[in-house]
């Protein structure tokens, strides 16, 4: 038996390293795309590039590894079913659950592994990713401008039409002129037909333009400096839209508020939810978890002290005239200005309950995204031993073990696993569902489907009749191009 199950797991080996090699080519693909403009063409170094490219591999990795897991299971049993292997061993008395069983070792192996991958490696590859892109903006601001694309910072839009970079001679003699933020910057973009809309100022609306110009920013003044050459001031007063003003200018500096480009590279509390352990995290929990007590207990205590003064201007109100109330005079006027008094105590006391709400709100948002990401780190491990479940007994009914037929199984399976699991966190982020139940909820549904292909699978092997399949869909489509 131990032949066989070595077999069985040798099986798995190729199809699941291909599978990953694949998927993680195709999610590395959509990731340059996506950042094809912010990494090429900015003047980033080669080893940057690449530097950026291995620390968010993790993160594909991590997604990467059950659905290589699933295409793995489905191929190798789908190979065993259409070479009748899995008819072999079931007539030498062994049976479907024990050829499945490997399968799910390794499935186990691959979970515990990449629980272990999420938890304390993936949160520091994110977190050097997050400080890189940081760094980068910081050392090189215009990477975030790409041209003709707006780019809104607070109150400021920036629009260019044009990026280049100068040449060297030319660099050499702009930074005699550009000023003392510039000096030591090797290399700098120069911003072509470059426009400003500052919006800042609530009774004005100020638009510059400028036929060049160059930014950097200043840790100093947390700002972004650029120097315009060849411009206009256009300044509209939106209070009557009456009062407008139109000035030029040869040279001109302008600061733009950036202090979300101030970065401490030290600074270790700057941990996004993705960028931190499980311990970590339950820390971050835990500190809420005060908070909202604590704004409980203010709850309580004003609850408490609202009532006693109910109770008490309840007996102002039933005193209709001066009478001894614990040994002190009580008049008409002072009960009306005793009223007037508790209205506008329970007046305070209702927007200090709106405000603690407020915060218990806040509190209670924050300890959902932890616990999301608690579970997801592992759940989304767990994935592996689930979808051995599914991948196992729909390769032993299945003829065809082909890598297409795997793929597109595989996809079907990770697309509707990966529909629940967004769900899931969207709503348990808005506190719709417990963490919990939105993290687990893929692996408890897709389980029970494959616990039930499974039990299908060891009571009898029905085939899934490809074949026919696929006529079907022939002939539809063959239908449908006659019909055209």
């Amino acid at each position: 038996m131990k032949l066989i199950n070595s077999y069985i797991i040798r099986e798995h080996i190729l199809p699941f390293f291909y599978a990953l090699f694949v998927i993680m080519f195709i999610l590395l693909m959509n990731f340059l795309v996506n950042y094809i403009n912010e990494l090429f063409g900015k003047g980033l170094s080669f080893l940057t590039i690449v530097r950026l490219i291995f620390f968010n591999l993790s993160w594909m990795l991590a997604l990467a590894v059950p659905m290589a897991t699933l295409v793995a299971v489905l191929m190798a049993y789908g190979r065993f079913s259409a070479d009748n292997e899995i008819t072999i061993l079931k007539s030498s008395g062994i049976s479907v659950f024990n050829i499945i069983r490997p399968s799910l070792y390794v499935g186990i192996f691959l979970t515990i592994l990449m629980i272990y991958f999420s938890d304390q490696i993936l949160p520091e590859s994110n977190h050097q990713a997050s400080l890189m892109f940081r760094s980068v903006r910081q050392k090189k601001p215009t990477l975030n401008l790409n041209e003709n694309i707006f780019y809104t910072l607070d109150k400021y839009t920036i629009v260019v039409e044009k990026i280049e970079r100068p040449l060297a001679e030319e660099w050499l003699s702009l930074n005699a002129m550009l000023g003392p933020e510039y000096h030591g910057q090797k290399e700098m973009d120069r911003l072509r037909y470059l426009t400003i809309y500052d919006r800042s100022d609530p009774v004005k609306d100020v638009t510059i333009t400028a036929e060049e110009g160059y930014m950097v920013y200043s840790s100093a003044r947390k700002a972004l400096i650029f120097t315009l050459f060849d411009g206009e001031f256009h300044e509209l007063n939106t209070s009557g839209y009456s009062d407008y003003r139109r000035s030029m200018f040869k040279r001109q500096v302008v600061y733009v508020p950036a202090e979300n480009f101030e970065y401490e590279e030290e600074k270790q509390d700057g941990r996004g939810d993705r960028e931190m352990t499980i311990a970590m995290m339950k820390e971050r929990v835990a500190s809420f978890e005060g908070q909202v007590k604590s704004q409980n207990n203010k709850i309580k205590q004003y609850t408490d002290e609202v009532f006693q003064l109910v109770d008490s201007f309840m007996v102002y109100q039933r005193t209709d005239s001066p009478v001894e109330f614990a040994q002190v005079k009580i008049s008409p006027v002072q009960k009306k200005n005793a009223l007037q008094k508790a209205i506008r105590e329970v007046q305070r006391r209702e927007q200090q309950f709106k405000t603690i709400n407020s915060i218990t709100n806040s509190n209670e948002k924050n300890i959902n995204k932890y616990m999301v990401e608690i579970h997801k780190k592992i759940s989304i491990p767990f994935a592996c031993i689930v979808f051995v479940l599914v991948g196992a007994p729909l390769g032993v009914m299945a003829r065809k073990g082909g890598m297409g037929v795997a793929i597109g199984i595989s996809i079907l399976f990770f697309l509707m696993y990966w529909v629940f699991l967004i769900g899931g966190e969207n709503l348990a982020d808005r506190k719709f569902l417990s963490p919990a139940f939105a993290m687990w909820a893929p692996n408890i549904f897709v389980g029970i489907g494959g616990l039930y292909l499974t039990w299908r699978a060891v009571k009898e092997t029905t085939f899934i009749p490809w074949d026919r399949m696929f006529r079907f869909l022939k002939r539809l489509i063959m239908k449908g191009g006659t019909r055209k």
